[in-house]
């Protein structure tokens, strides 16, 4: 059963496990196949309204109605849904104070990046602004906690915006990869062993989404109640 962490008349925000891609083709296994068995609704329409890839886990949005669809892409589009991730990294990451961070009880920086697909590949590069095929990428990043007997550090990422790759692309051109990350990041480096990241897949988790209500506009929060620090 995926679990249900929100819902309303016409859309749930649900706790995607890892190892299970958000959509897929018709008749293979995918969130979106599983919640329309689990919900029922194999003849009504449901479509995640974002992705995550495959091995991340964390929250997820669903339209149960074209219409709702719509309303959540329009808010993705123009920056009105607010993503919160937690990963662990490698090394010690240090926040710059005279960074231009948003104002937070917690020192935020932000990262600015030009990322661009490699062709024929299911990977991304960092590249220049002027290079060809070049977006913008922006994320907001603070630090949680660093395990010295690791040598890791646990962040908080909040993209402003949805490139490919985006949150492991701008941690390993920083020289702070995602652990367990197969692409970008060493298979050899795992989190710490502890019972609040009970995962072996790579180390990055969609904590939170915040979001206006589809009926009523209210600005409305849906957070994973695992992996809370900080």
């Amino acid at each position: 059963m995926i679990p249900i962490l929100w819902q309303c008349d016409s859309a749930v925000a649900v706790d995607k496990p890892a190892g299970l891609s958000t959509t897929s083709p018709p008749g293979t296994d995918s969130l979106e196949s599983r919640l329309r068995d689990q919900l029922a609704a194999e003849r009504g329409f449901l479509a995640a309204v974002h992705r995550l890839d495959r091995d991340v886990s964390g929250v997820v949005l669903v339209a149960l109605t074209k219409k709702t669809a719509r309303l959540f892409s329009e808010q993705f589009a123009i920056r009105k849904v607010r993503k919160t991730y937690h990963a662990w990294v490698q090394g010690r990451v240090d926040i710059d104070a005279s960074a231009d961070s948003p104002s937070s009880q917690r020192m935020t920086q932000r990262w600015t990046d030009y990322l661009r697909k490699i062709p024929d590949v299911a990977k991304g590069e960092v590249c220049r602004a002027e290079d060809a095929g070049a977006k913008l990428a922006e994320t907001d990043v603070s630090v949680l906690e660093y395990d010295g007997n690791a040598d890791c550090s646990l962040i908080e990422l909040s993209p402003l915006t949805g490139r490919m790759h985006q949150l492991r692309l701008q941690t390993a051109a920083r020289g702070h990869a995602i652990l367990s990350d197969p692409i970008y990041g060493s298979t050899n480096c795992t989190p710490p062993k502890r019972d609040d990241w009970p995962f072996d897949t790579i180390a990055l988790v969609a904590m939170k989404l915040q979001f206006h209500h589809p009926r009523t506009g209210v600005l409305t929060n849906v957070a994973l109640e695992r992996l809370t620090s900080g």
